[in-house]
C-alpha cells in the first residue's frame, strides 16, 4: 500500500461496503470478463486523484480510460462503448485491491458474499439446474424454522439413511438463504452443517466428514440433463470451490477408517451407511461425462480406501457391488441412440450371450459405470474381466489417462509386481492415442516393475512396439537408457531416420561404447542426402562423412575410410558441387 494515499486506504468496513457496491453495480458475468482481463494484467498503472478517484488505462479492442470514483461507483465512468459497470472498471478495481492488500477474490466473489450476509433467514436455498434436491424440497419433514428440531432429529444420525442425512443438510442450510455456488458460501455452509453434528464413533464421523463434501460437491456442480445431455459447465467461482472440497476428500480418505470398538448394532449400522454412500456415488456418477467427472472418482476411492481393506469385518461382498452395476446396466434404455460426446460405448455382444447363443443387443454405457466395473473386477481379481471392460469401454474420445494410470499405481504401492506387469501389458495400448505426458509416468512404471522383476522387461519392449507410431518417444527413450544401441539403431535404420536431427549428447554414447553400430547408420543417411542433388543436402552428407572419418580413426580401419571416400568421390565425379563440399571438408584434395 506503499504507493495509495493515505485517504485511499480501507479499513475493513469500508472494504466490505466496496464490495457490497460491486454485488449492487455489476453482474457476475461483467466480473468474470473483468477478472480475466486483471489477470490478463491489461490495466496500466494506477493514477490516485485527489478526490478519492483512480485513473487508468485498460487494453482492450481498444485502449480505453477507466476513471473510477471509489465514493460511488454509480459516478465512474469508462470511454469503452458501454461506458459504466464495464469489465474494464472491475478490472481496475482488482488491480486496487491488489495494491490494497486485500483479496481479489472478495471482488470476484461479490455476489455470494454479499447474498449471505444479506438473503432473510426464511428463503430457501436456490438450486437452480440441481433438480435431486430441488425436488424434494417439499418432503422435508422437519420445519426449517424450528431449528432445535434440525439439531435433535441429527442426534439419531447414526441410525438415518444417508438420504434422510441430506435432507437435514437441505434444511439445516436453508437458514443462510438464497445463494450461488462460491469458496464462501462453501466455507459457511460447512460451519452450519458441522454446527448439528452429534457424539458419533470414530468411523461414522468420517463418514460425516466425506457426506458434507459431497453434499457442498453436489450443490456446486449442476446436473446433466438426462435427456438433452446438456453440458455442464462450472463458473469460476464455483470451480474455485469444487477445487477445495476435492482437496478436503483427499485428505478425509488418506486416513483409514477407524472401526475400532464397534460390535453388534453400531457396526451394522456403519457398514449400512457406507453401503447406501456406495448407491448414492452411484446414483450420482452415472450421468457424468468424461470431461466433468466428480463422483464417479471418489466411488472408486470409497471402495479402495474403506470398503476393501474392511470386507472380512462385514458380510458385504464384491459381487453383490457388481450385481447393483449389473442392474444399473439392465435398467439403462438408451441401446438403440447414438453415443453422446464422453459416453463410452460398450457392446455386451463382446462381453455376453442369451440362452439361444444369439448376440445381445448393443447398449450405450456411461464411461463412470464402465470404469465402477472394472474397478470392482479388479477388486475381485478377476483382471481378465477388468482388461475386457477398459477395452471395450474405450470411446472415440478415448478413457483418460489418469483412470487408467491409477490402476496401475495401485498395483505398484501395494508391491504386486507381477500382476502389475501384466497391467502395463494391457492398459498401455489404451494409452497410445494419448499425448506423451501419460507415456511419461506410464514408463516410469515400467521401470519399477522391472526393478523388482527383471524377467518382465521383454514385455515391456514387445509393448511398446505394439504401441508404435504413438509410443515412439517413449520406446527411444527406454532404449537409449538401458544402453540398448543396437535396438535403438535397428530402428533408426528401419525408420529412415536422419542422424543429424539428434542431439549430440543422444549420440555420444554410443560413439563411445558401440561405434561400430554408427557405420551403417551414417552411411545409409549419406547416400539419402547425396540422393538429394541439391546443395544443402551434399552439406549434410560431408558433415556426417566427417564423423565417419573420426569412426573408422577410433577403430582403426583407416583403409577402409580411404577406400570408401575414394570410392564415393570417383562414383559421383559428375556432380561438382558434391566435389567443391568434399573439397571444402578437405576429405578430397
Amino acid at each position: 500500500m506503499m504507493n495509495i494515499p493515505n485517504d485511499m486506504k480501507m479499513d475493513d468496513s469500508q472494504w466490505q461496503e466496496l464490495i457490497r457496491q460491486v454485488a449492487e453495480h455489476f453482474n457476475n458475468l461483467t466480473i468474470m470478463r473483468g477478472f480475466q482481463y486483471y489477470k490478463q494484467k491489461r490495466v496500466g498503472p494506477l493514477t490516485y486523484t485527489e478526490q478519492n478517484g483512480i485513473l487508468a488505462e485498460v487494453q482492450g479492442s481498444d485502449d480505453y480510460e477507466v476513471t473510477l470514483s471509489l465514493q460511488s461507483l454509480t459516478t465512474s465512468h469508462c470511454t469503452c462503448p458501454v461506458g459504466s459497470h464495464c469489465k474494464h472498471m472491475i478490472a481496475v478495481l482488482m488491480s486496487y485491491a491488489e495494491q490494497l492488500g486485500r483479496p481479489v477474490h472478495g471482488i470476484v466473489n461479490a455476489h455470494s458474499s454479499t447474498a449471505l450476509k444479506q438473503a432473510p433467514k426464511p428463503a430457501a436455498i436456490a438450486i437452480s439446474g440441481r433438480s435431486d434436491y430441488a425436488a424434494h424440497e417439499e418432503d422435508l419433514t422437519i420445519p426449517d424454522n424450528q431449528y432445535s428440531q434440525i439439531k435433535e432429529r441429527a442426534t439419531e444420525l447414526a441410525e438415518l439413511e444417508i438420504t434422510e442425512w441430506h435432507e437435514l443438510f437441505r434444511a439445516c442450510l436453508k437458514r443462510l438463504g438464497i445463494a450461488t455456488p462460491s469458496t464462501s458460501y462453501v466455507q459457511a455452509a460447512a460451519d452450519e452443517l458441522y454446527s448439528i453434528k452429534p457424539k458419533l464413533s470414530a468411523g461414522m464421523d468420517q463418514l460425516f466428514e466425506l457426506h458434507v463434501q459431497l453434499f457442498l460437491i453436489r450443490f456446486c456442480v449442476p446436473g446433466r440433463n438426462s435427456i438433452t445431455h446438456t453440458p455442464v459447465y462450472l463458473s469460476y467461482p464455483a470451480q474455485l470451490a469444487v477445487d477445495a472440497l476435492q482437496k478436503g476428500l483427499e485428505q478425509i480418505f488418506s486416513r483409514p477408517l477407524d472401526l475400532s470398538g464397534l460390535k453388534g448394532t453400531k457396526l451394522e449400522h456403519q457398514w449400512e451407511r457406507l453401503e447406501e454412500t456406495s448407491a448414492y456415488l452411484r446414483t450420482q456418477m452415472i450421468s457424468e461425462t468424461s470431461s466433468m467427472m466428480f463422483f464417479a472418482p471418489i466411488y472408486r476411492q470409497l471402495w479402495l480406501s474403506w470398503i476393501v481393506p474392511h470386507l472380512q469385518e462385514n458380510g458385504k461382498t464384491l459381487e453383490s457391488e457388481l450385481t447393483f452395476l449389473q442392474e444399473m446396466e439392465n435398467g439403462l434404455t438408451a441401446a438403440s441412440k447414438p453415443a453422446k460426446p464422453g459416453e463410452s460405448v460398450l457392446s455386451v455382444a463382446n462381453l455376453t450371450k442369451n440362452g439361444s447363443g444369439a448376440p445381445i443387443k448393443s447398449v450405450t454405457l456411461p464411461l463412470p459405470l464402465v470404469l465402477a466395473q472394472s474397478w470392482i473386477y479388479f477388486h475381485i481379481g478377476q483382471d481378465e474381466q477388468a482388461w475386457q471392460r477398459l477395452i471395450s469401454g474405450s470411446s472415440a474420445y478415448g478413457i483418460p489417462p489418469e483412470h487408467l494410470l491409477h490402476f496401475l499405481h495401485v498395483l505398484a504401492d501395494s508391491s504386486d509386481w507381477k500382476r502389475l506387469g501384466e497391467w502395463l501389458v494391457q492398459l498401455g495400448p489404451l494409452l497410445a492415442n494419448r499425448r506423451n505426458s501419460p507415456l511419461n509416468d506410464y514408463m516410469q512404471l515400467w521401470d519399477t516393475a522391472i526393478h523388482h522383476l527383471p524377467d518382465v522387461e521383454h514385455r515391456m519392449w514387445d509393448t511398446l512396439v505394439s504401441m508404435l507410431p504413438h509410443s515412439r518417444p517413449a520406446y527411444e527413450e527406454a532404449m537409449h537408457s538401458r544402453g540398448q544401441w543396437r535396438r535403438w539403431i535397428d530402428f533408426q535404420l528401419s525408420t529412415e531416420t536422419e542422424p543429424l536431427g539428434f542431439r549430440v549428447a543422444v549420440l555420444q554414447p554410443i560413439e563411445k561404447d558401440a561405434p561400430e553400430l554408427l557405420l551403417p547408420f551414417y552411411h545409409q543417411a549419406v547416400d539419402r542426402y547425396i540422393g538429394h542433388k541439391n546443395r544443402d543436402g551434399y552439406k549434410a552428407a560431408v558433415k556426417l562423412l566427417k564423423r565417419l572419418s573420426k569412426i573408422y580413426k577410433k577403430l582403426k580401419q583407416e583403409e577402409h575410410w580411404e577406400q570408401f571416400i575414394t570410392t564415393l568421390a570417383v562414383r559421383n565425379s559428375r556432380l561438382r558441387a558434391l566435389q567443391e563440399e568434399l573439397r571444402k571438408g578437405k576429405l578430397i584434395s
